[in-house]
């Protein structure tokens, strides 16, 4: 009748085992549960999926341009395993409603999507869906893209654009068609595959109100009713949500801070980062209701490792050779509109993979690029600005702060810049996921050993007992 005191003993064992056993598998269960940021999430989003932050990617037209006037492209893959993939464009009509800077006549911006099997745009482009802004032509001929809202479309994947490691490879290009008009379109691109800019493309980004109903979205407490909050006779209409916590104009959904990814694959000796028309330099009023442009605090200076004449890829924009650029235009750290100014004057820094992180003090000024970088190689201003150790393979970002509204920036760097998520993390492309594991990834491959150490020693455990009786 019941069990033998052997019996007993190795099923008490057993039992008083369980907790800690199972308690593992439920950690490793809601790990394997925690959406991981790799590719294919629900989107990738560039520069961010957010509709209310303000944050947008630009391409500007004549008196507006620095590098990117006329083009933008993008690399978009989808699982192999998908027979669709999604195409959003948020804001791409040229129509200068909502977030568009200009005034008839429009921007007229085509869109391209091309098979690009090979994943980097090489090889005889094969065209697979064309679209216009305004609805003209293209594949939308009378569906124009719609002001302040995504355009959407799900196309089937194509077994042309299959690559090498089984995904789906697509190439979409961006052009305005007539940048001798001054305008500048500001949009968002996403995918339910993944995203990126290529490596070495110059690309722009702006935060851009140019209606009432930006202005709401951005300042949620905002009332124009409310002189308090909006005075036609006030020195920058609005008060100044810096110096009144009770501004209208607080809280705000636009913080002035930008974050740009990227993916280094391996050891390298140097890494460049160019940033252009960043207008760093402060304005501020003085003792009366005068605005002093430049205000002499934070103005930029000539960069010496910042090679002279215009890089080839800078050629045939609007960019002038680095130099002293004061005053630029706008004034970057502008005091003297206190709704666009984000303080402080744009700075950015570079973080790596280990949180190692390189500060970019005084950018570049109006219409100018400016080179950043950091090296391994023997110290020389002139040819680099920080000295380090090593610079290892992983996930880098630039980070900026202090960009004002209604400033024009840009950035190019040497890999691709990749998409973020709903959340804002990085979402990488399927040949970086295995190279880079997320935080998430890791938990799952320290909690797997530890669980297979502990399965080893309990079952060692119970063999001794089992012996022993």
């Amino acid at each position: 009748m019941g069990n033998t005191k052997k019996e007993r003993i190795i099923m008490n064992k057993s039992l008083s085992g369980v907790p800690s056993f199972a308690l593992s598998f439920v950690f490793l269960f809601l790990f394997c549960i925690t959406p991981i940021k790799s590719a294919y999430s629900q989107y990738a989003c560039l520069p961010t999926c957010s509709v209310t932050d303000g944050e947008f990617l630009a391409l500007a037209a004549m008196g507006l341009s620095t590098t990117n006037n006329r083009n933008a492209e993008f690399q978009i893959t989808s699982p192999g395993d998908s027979r669709t993939f999604e195409i959003g464009i948020f804001d791409g009509d040229g129509n200068f409603a909502n977030w568009d800077l200009g005034g008839a006549p429009f921007v007229i911006l085509e869109y391209k999507l091309f098979l690009d099997p090979k994943g980097d745009g090489s090889g005889s482009p094969i065209l697979y869906a064309t679209w216009s802004s305004d609805g003209t032509f293209g594949d939308n001929v009378g569906d124009p893209m719609p002001d302040n809202d995504w355009f959407i479309r799900v196309l089937p994947n194509s077994p042309q654009a299959l690559t090498q490691d089984g995904s789906y490879s697509y190439r979409l290009e961006m052009r305005n068609l007539n940048s001798d008009i001054v305008g500048l379109n500001s949009y968002k691109v996403r995918s339910n595959g993944t995203i990126s800019i290529p490596p070495g493309s110059a690309f722009n980004y702006i935060s851009s109100p140019a209606s009432i109903d930006d202005i709401e979205i951005l300042f949620p407490n905002v009332n124009f009713d409310d002189p308090a909050c909006f005075d036609p006779g006030r020195p920058g209409l609005f008060c100044n949500p810096l110096t009144d916590p009770s501004c209208c104009l607080n809280p705000t959904n636009y913080d002035g801070l930008w974050s740009f990814c990227f993916v280094v694959p391996e050891v390298i000796e140097t890494l460049d980062i160019w940033d252009g028309d960043f207008d760093y330099g402060s304005a501020s009023f003085d003792s009366g209701d005068n605005c002093i442009e430049p205000d002499g605090v934070d103005v930029d200076t000539d960069d010496p490792n910042t090679p002279i004449p215009l890089p080839l890829w800078a050629l045939n924009t609007d960019a002038i050779t680095q130099g002293v650029s004061s005053p630029t235009n706008p004034a970057d750290d502008d005091g003297c509109n206190p709704i666009v100014n984000r303080p402080p004057s744009v700075i950015y820094d570079l973080v790596g993979p280990n949180g190692e992180t390189y500060t970019n003090l005084n950018p570049s000024g109006n219409i100018e690029w400016e080179l950043f970088n950091i090296s391994t190689n023997p110290f020389n201003p002139r040819l680099y600005d920080i000295h380090v150790e090593s610079i290892e393979p992983g996930l880098w970002c630039v980070k900026t702060e202090g960009n004002n509204m209604q400033n024009l920036n840009s950035l190019r760097v040497p890999y691709a810049v990749i998409g973020v998520d709903e959340e804002g993390d990085p979402v990488f492309p399927p040949d970086t996921v295995r190279r880079v594991p997320t935080l998430n990834e890791w938990g799952l491959v320290v909690l797997s050993a530890f669980v297979l150490l502990l399965s080893v020693y309990y079952l060692r455990r119970q063999r001794k007992v089992a012996t022993e009786i």
